[in-house]
């Protein structure tokens, strides 16, 4: 096999699917692992250069079994994408445990996961790349995401420290988009959890692909779309000001009793 070989989580739907399409598009061959075999077998018919491995990435055993056929069948893993997640919207007492539990089970130990059972294989060989999927919740916390922010906090406090300690023999990127139209937000409208400023930036899955394959490229921290970038420097210069105009924006979203709930005695 000539072309590079990718290994990409979460690529059943959405971000991951979109991923693949364009890996396909632009000469590398990926590796397509989900729960869902179903939809990766559809992806499969379509793609046709590819292949698809069933995988839950909250199992260490589906994980060693995962990497150790693609070394066993390939020989190599050029590059990592760590893009397997999932999100639920709700208060900080809305979402219950389980959910915050299953979130960072996926979002960020499945990338550590991954990782952890990929890197000594990029080390044998002296080279390679990982690209992780996180988001601006990375960077910011969100109202009614706090479970899914700190998983993304976690997975970007993880890649940089991956870039510190391997590079540049490992290389690493992190692509972090604000809201994008995919199945995270299932039949609902996105637009509905997010005040109007944020929800005009919304991204595309194509869009978040095509910056996905740009960092394999030039591996670094990307946040898209750029515009959001200058709400992130007003965060570091002004947080009081941000944190001020974040909180009167989705103020105007939030229940009116929310400010007068209680936590439930344990």
């Amino acid at each position: 096999m000539n072309k590079p070989i990718v290994l990409i989580t979460g690529a059943s739907s959405g971000i991951g699917e979109e991923i693949a399409k364009q890996l396909v598009l632009n000469g590398y061959f990926p590796i397509l692992a989900a729960r869902n075999m179903q939809a990766l077998n559809k992806i499969k018919q379509e793609l046709t250069e590819c292949e698809v491995i069933q995988c839950d990435v909250t199992r260490d055993t589906d994980v060693k079994h995962l990497v150790d056929r693609v070394i066993r069948q390939f020989g190599r893993i050029d590059i990592l994408i760590n893009n397997a997640g999932y999100g639920r919207f709700g208060g900080t007492l809305d979402i219950s445990l389980e959910d915050y539990q299953g979130m960072m089970e996926t979002n960020y130990l499945g990338a550590v996961r991954t990782t952890y059972a990929v890197l000594p294989h990029m080390l044998q060989k002296r080279g390679g790349r990982i690209i992780n999927i996180a988001s601006l919740a990375g960077l910011t916390g969100i109202p009614n995401l706090a479970g899914y922010c700190a998983t993304k906090f976690a997975l970007i406090g993880f890649s940089e420290s991956l870039r510190l300690e391997y590079s540049p023999m490992i290389q690493i990127g992190v692509l972090c988009p604000g809201p994008v139209m995919s199945p995270f937000f299932g039949k609902d409208d996105p637009s509905r959890y997010f005040p109007s400023p944020i929800a005009r930036q919304m991204l595309d899955t194509r869009t978040v692909a095509r910056h996905a394959i740009e960092l394999i490229e030039r591996p670094r921290m990307m946040v898209i779309p750029h515009k959001l970038k200058w709400a992130l420097k007003l965060r570091h210069l002004f947080p009081g000001l941000y944190f001020w105009a974040t909180q009167l924006m989705y103020g105007r979203m939030m229940p009116k009793d929310r400010e007068v709930s209680q936590p439930i005695s344990q």
